[in-house]
């Protein structure tokens, strides 16, 4: 029997590095397709009923639009871990592997067999990758949590104020996609360690800690101001226009400056409420309604038009729709075409060092025998 598929040599950077990918949903797959994308050899164990990332969307084969992104270039083996048979060959595996992922609930990996300290006796140089909500330590530690919960626990959620006043929850699931990020920042900065000690190391990534990571700044705010949230960079902001929606993005008071002149606000030049970033944050409501009212009087392309020209950072709200046939995110490298079993051709943003290793998501349990012949004895 061939080796499985997916399974093939490269120069990526991390070519050689075998991962063994026991997470599921998307933090933790995402930071082992990451390791993929770069050259790494990933098995994803699945249990029976598949990675529940599988159900997440609508459905091609056994797959969907999420459980595609986050587990292209990955071989797929089924094991039910309850069975000391597939247990041991799990343990076989990961005697081989540089990394090992997992996402369970903590006190679960203990109990099946399948924790740190079991499996660096299996593997003295193992880098053990933990994905968790709350951490694997405190009194939240065993709760159940999800993106929106992290969101919500985190502050995050609170400080996404809507243009009707209201905290939201980011309907992307960025704090997974960014856990995810940082699990593969961490382990990339382990495998660099290893090169010095030669020892296992033992990684704890969790939902909440990158939740509050993307907020290092507000939470300095918090220490100073004792919770005052303050507005950056008004009057920056979305704001409608006659046939769409753009964003005005203003970095420094020369281009709070160059805005008025361009937008011949000249009264607002030497009104005192706004004269720096401080006090237009503190007398938000009535400038914004003056550019509101301004902006909603011509299309976006016209505000695009003069204050793109005047080197001012605007642009209107694109549909996804808009970027995928926009040139410039093609002759910019931004998107590559690149071939998906489960769907077809398909545009994805391919980073660098990436290229050349991307491949598509397993089917579940597809590259099971083919391991099994290779690796298990």
């Amino acid at each position: 029997m061939p080796l499985s598929k997916q399974h093939k040599t490269n120069d990526g950077p991390l070519s050689g590095i075998l991962v063994i990918d026991a997470s599921q949903g998307i933090a933790g797959p995402h930071c082992g397709a990451t390791l993929a994308s770069y050259g790494a050899r990933v098995i994803k164990i699945e249990p029976p009923q598949g990675d529940w990332c599988r159900g997440v969307g609508k459905t091609y084969d056994t797959l969907t639009p999420y459980s595609i992104v986050y587990n292209r270039g990955k071989e797929s083996m089924v094991l039910d871990l309850k069975e000391p048979k597939d247990l041991d060959i799990l343990y076989q595996l990961v005697s081989q592997a540089d990394i090992f992922m997992e996402s369970s609930r903590p006190g679960v990996a203990e109990k099946i067999g399948i924790d740190f300290e079991t499996m660096k006796k299996k593997n003295a140089s193992l880098i053990y990758l933990s994905v968790s909500g709350f951490g694997q330590k405190g009194p939240n530690a065993t709760r159940p949590c999800t993106d929106g919960a992290a969101q919500a626990y985190g502050g995050f959620a609170n400080a996404n104020v809507g243009a009707d006043g209201q905290s939201h929850k980011v309907d992307l699931p960025i704090i997974d996609i960014t856990t995810g990020l940082y699990g593969f920042q961490s382990v990339a900065m382990a495998l660099f360690k290893r090169m010095k000690t030669g020892e296992a190391q033992y990684l704890d990534i969790n939902l909440v800690t990158s939740t509050l990571e993307l907020q290092k700044a507000r939470l300095l705010e918090q220490h100073v101001e004792g919770g005052s949230d303050i507005k950056l960079n008004l009057p920056s902001g979305v704001y409608d226009c006659v046939d769409a929606k753009i964003v005005m993005a203003l970095a420094t008071e020369a281009h709070y400056q160059k805005m008025l002149t361009t937008l011949e606000l000249d009264d607002l030049k030497e009104d005192p409420r706004y004269a720096n970033f401080e006090l237009r944050a503190k007398n938000a409501d009535s400038i914004r309604k003056r550019m509101e009212t301004l902006f909603a009087s011509k299309p976006a392309s016209h505000w695009e038009k003069i204050l793109g020209g005047a080197g001012i950072i605007v642009n209107k709200l694109n549909t996804l729709d808009d970027v995928l046939n926009d040139p410039n995110a093609h002759e910019g490298g931004m998107l590559k075409k690149v071939q998906e079993e489960a769907v077809g051709e398909i545009y994805l943003p391919v980073l660098p060092l990436m290229e050349g290793n991307e491949m598509s998501a397993p089917q579940k349990g597809q590259d099971g025998d083919a391991i099994l012949k290779e690796m298990v004895s």
